[in-house]
């Protein structure tokens, strides 16, 4: 008997929650467009090809002083990097997402 949050009641939750960031985020999960991982978003970002970031609720604050950041928008989730990454169905976790300006982007 499992007593974690499986991926269905993290989606569940944020539903319940009427988290519309996390609506948008499945969207663009499903749509291809979404980077996972600071690094990769970060190395797109200095190329231009990023054009908004996701945030965990557990992100490393570091990441907020990188000049990259100064113009672009910014989400903050409400789930940890844990729930996060189960929430879009991987078995690791995720505190930084970028979301490509096109789907082609990798």
């Amino acid at each position: 008997m499992s007593c974690g949050h499986g991926n269905s009641e993290v989606k569940m939750e944020a539903v319940k929650r009427g988290d519309k960031a996390l609506a948008t985020l499945k969207k663009e999960f499903e749509e291809g467009k979404l980077i996972l991982g600071m690094k990769r978003t970060l190395k797109l970002l200095r190329k231009n090809k990023i054009e908004k970031i996701y945030l965990s609720a557990t992100y490393p604050k570091a990441i907020l002083e990188r000049e990259e950041l100064k113009n672009i928008k910014v989400e903050n989730l409400t789930l940890n990097s844990s729930e996060l990454g189960k929430y879009l169905g991987k078995s690791f976790p995720i505190a930084v997402i970028g979301v490509a300006k096109n789907e082609n982007v990798r």
